[in-house]
């Protein structure tokens, strides 16, 4: 047996399939995979190994002790980013009293790991936390701050490349416009671009999805002009904004809002770094029409981009026939999209209750989508995988199940991708009782084995992943405890 196949087989991969072998690393042109990986007689290891000596050597996660938990009880929403550097940062919102919530950062420096609350300083309550981390070391952390009786202002924290942060000081360092603002999320790409996207007040009757840019560390944020400058067509509320961008500085938007009945899937879309975000008129939605968007707040429309400009936007809607079902609109390199033909036209099987649908392209084209499926007998997790070409590996009709056979529930599955290749989805599952975190890794030549991350015992829940760095380290965070006085843990996978 070869070394590479003994270290596919312990991974649970199997054998590489038929298109899917990996070029040899000694072929500086069409080599897919890095110097980590890269065997000293050409070819490579697998995904999530190393090249030690020669031999393929499996990357083995830090599994944490219960003991290790950070922050204080009360802990939620819980998000993850590793910058440029390979570095941990997370982020989320802690109960410290009842209306005095703040904004809780975690990051990893040299020194250990650092605790700061950026939104301690401002009036009010302050949740909704999202991070992002740069490539030169940088990170921008945004919140929702709000003032009693109002829905609040969207914040800002920056920390430049030499570590120095910069925190908002008052309400007049708001960067939302309007009356009230909330649902911040960010992204970024290796320029050091990072955008910016929220829901905000306007026009005094709607919500509207605002975004604004960075075009690298210490440059001024760009936009949006006045509190009536958004990407959504004025039609009741946008909800959710969720954004993504590529390396050649393609991006898309995706959100839901009524389009003057049922609640619809919407995008907005940019095709270059210096080009402007569409706006899409009310009837210019994604979703088939007759049935609403599911407006759960974990699965809204969620965009996806390849570094070629293909595209993804893929969300959870009723199919008009008591079931819940995963749809998918694409794009093309060309930028052609292709939607739902009609509420048949669903990406999932029609029967049962889907939720959390996320979506992500890996550096060769491949691309992921998973999900949370119910017919009956609890949720499951699964995965549908498509190649470069538009085959479907595993279509959506007929998925790999990634979650532990048995287990009561496996929900909010969440996935990330790696610059070598590497794809990890993490999720919570319920087996004997308890919730625990539970991951696969896997790349284009397929999964491996289940991993359980979280410590037994307790609940383990909200799941979050992140994949960065020059060698693609891996981190997954969660909420361990019972929901109400929960603090943050999280597992890390050194390369």
């Amino acid at each position: 047996m070869t070394r590479l196949r003994a270290v596919l087989l312990l991974l649970g991969l199997g054998a590489l399939g038929c298109g899917q072998v990996e070029v040899a690393c000694d072929d500086p042109v069409a080599c897919t995979c890095g110097p980590t990986r890269a065997l000293p007689e050409g070819g490579c290891c697998p995904a999530w190994s190393v090249a030690d000596g020669g031999v393929c050597r499996v990357r083995t996660w830090t599994y944490p002790a219960v003991s290790q938990v950070i922050g204080g009880p009360g802990a939620r929403r819980v998000y993850a980013s590793i910058d440029g550097r390979g570095r941990g940062l997370f982020v989320w919102d802690e109960a410290t009293m009842p209306g005095a919530d703040v904004v809780v950062v975690a990051e990893e420096t040299d020194a250990g790991l650092s605790l700061r609350k950026p939104s301690a300083v401002l009036p009010g309550f302050a949740g909704m936390g999202v991070v992002i981390g740069g490539e030169a070391g940088d990170a921008v952390v945004s919140w929702r701050q709000s003032i009693t009786g109002a829905e609040g202002d969207v914040y800002r924290s920056e920390r430049a490349p030499d570590g120095t942060w910069t925190d908002p000081m008052s309400v007049a360092d708001r960067v939302s416009s309007g009356e009230k603002a909330y649902e911040p999320r960010l992204a970024t790409r290796s320029s050091g671009e990072i955008l910016h996207v929220w829901n905000q007040w306007y026009d005094g009757s709607h919500y509207g999805v605002a975004v604004a840019r960075r075009k690298g560390p210490g440059d001024a944020w760009e936009g949006p002009s006045a509190e009536d400058d958004v990407l959504s067509p004025p039609s009741f509320f946008s909800n959710a904004p969720q954004v993504t961008v590529n390396d050649r500085g393609d991006a898309l938007v995706s959100w839901y809002q009524s389009a003057g009945s049922q609640l619809m899937a919407f995008m907005s879309e940019r095709n270059s770094a210096e080009g402007t975000f569409s706006r899409p008129g009310v009837d210019d939605y994604l979703s088939a029409p007759g049935a609403p968007v599911d407006n759960d707040p974990i699965c809204n429309p969620k965009p996806a981009l390849a570094e070629d400009g293909r595209g993804v936007v893929v969300w959870t809607q009723e199919t008009g026939q008591g079931g819940v079902a995963v749809y998918l609109a694409s794009r093309d390199a060309l930028g052609a999209w292709t939607r739902p033909a009609d509420l048949a036209d669903t990406f999932s099987r029609p029967e049962g209750k889907c939720r959390d649908a996320r979506a992500a392209f890996d550096s060769l084209g491949y691309l992921y989508v998973t999900w949370s499926e119910d017919t009956g007998a609890g949720p499951v997790v699964h995965l549908a995988k498509r190649a470069p070409d538009g085959t479907w590996i595993h279509p959506g009709d007929q998925p790999l199940v990634l979650s532990t056979e048995g287990a009561t529930q496996a929900i909010t599955p969440v996935l990330a991708v790696g610059r070598d290749g590497g794809v990890i989805v993490a999720w919570s599952e319920e087996v004997g009782g308890h919730f625990r975190v539970a991951a696969r890794r896997g790349s284009a030549a397929g999964f491996g084995l289940i991993e359980v991350l979280s410590p037994a015992g307790d609940h383990a829940l909200s799941p979050q992943v992140a994949i960065g760095g020059p060698e693609d380290r891996a981190a997954v965070v969660w909420i361990h405890g019972e929901p109400t006085i929960g603090r943050v843990l999280f597992a890390t996978l050194a390369p």
